[in-house]
């Protein structure tokens, strides 16, 4: 079990993940149930590979041993990892050298505080987005409340809509509006039609889910098209598919809330389209 302050670690921003937090990712990635979950959502986005060719960006890939397995998969396809941490990247380029030499498609990893949208191209084929670990000091945060008013606004809704269930609605709600704020910067990676494997922390498949935590998860992923009250919501996303895996990589989230709620649980591998 992990000692750090998680709280306080994170409060610091994505740099966070530089020091003893981004070790404990690592050693995370290195554990049984987050290999099996990587082969198995390895397995799941190459089957969402229906060309030949193509471009897979792995966003917040982390060291990118979803990368990993899915060159072997994949041969012919180019591959792009974007992350924030300078740890986790050095240990990410350290696996690529050798795996890049007669390799004809290339494997490359770019550095980016994330959500990124200085950044437009290229646009991909397919992107990934697993066990999201992304964070935003209050700086940050403002300033993509002022480009995304409508956002901050369905975002401030749906929190207040739980203040009678959640202790924080001022967490809750900055946990709905950056997690939106991610997804528009997926799209904005992704071509027309391309899809978005998403990979989620979750204690059940979505039918099972609450009809809030139903509600929440369409707003955050960009899903959403039903009105909330006077606001409607932009859809930049139309979900395809999602699937439930029971796992143990569902301790990560225990480990950082020490909420008991997350002693069992799984994630969810959620397709959607750009629309």
């Amino acid at each position: 079990m992990s000692e750090i302050d998680f709280t306080e670690k994170l409060a610091e921003g994505f740099g966070a993940y530089n020091t003893k937090v981004g070790q404990w990712w690592v050693d995370q990635t290195r554990n049984e149930a987050h290999a099996a979950a990587y082969t198995n959502i390895a397995n799941q986005v190459a089957k969402c590979a229906k060309k030949e060719s193509g471009l897979i960006i792995d966003y917040g890939c982390g060291t990118g041993l979803l990368i990993k397995q899915l060159v072997g998969l994949l041969p012919a396809w180019d591959f792009l990892g974007i992350d924030g941490s300078k740890l986790m990247l050095r240990e990410a380029e350290a696996w690529a050298r050798a795996t890049r030499k007669g390799r004809p498609a290339p494997i490359e990893f770019r550095r980016a505080q994330l959500p990124d949208f200085s950044v437009t191209k290229p646009k991909a084929d397919i992107i990934v987005f697993t066990f999201p670990n992304i964070v935003a000091v209050p700086n940050e945060r403002r300033q993509f409340e002022t480009r995304f008013p409508k956002d901050r606004a369905l975002a401030g809704l749906l929190a207040m809509k739980q203040e009678g269930e959640v202790e924080d609605v001022e967490n809750l709600y900055d946990s709905l509006f950056m997690s939106r704020v991610v997804s528009r910067n997926l799209r904005l990676l992704l071509r027309k039609g391309g899809l978005c494997v998403r990979v989620d922390y979750s204690q059940a498949g979505r039918r099972d889910l609450k009809r809030f935590d139903q509600l929440s998860t369409k707003f955050e992923e960009g899903s959403l098209n039903a009105k909330q009250s006077h606001l409607q919501p932009q859809k930049f996303f139309s979900l395809l598919s999602s699937v439930y895996y029971p796992s143990a990589v569902i301790l990560d989230v225990y480990e950082q809330t020490k909420d008991p709620d997350y002693l069992e649980g799984g994630y969810l591998v959620s397709v959607l389209k750009a629309l």
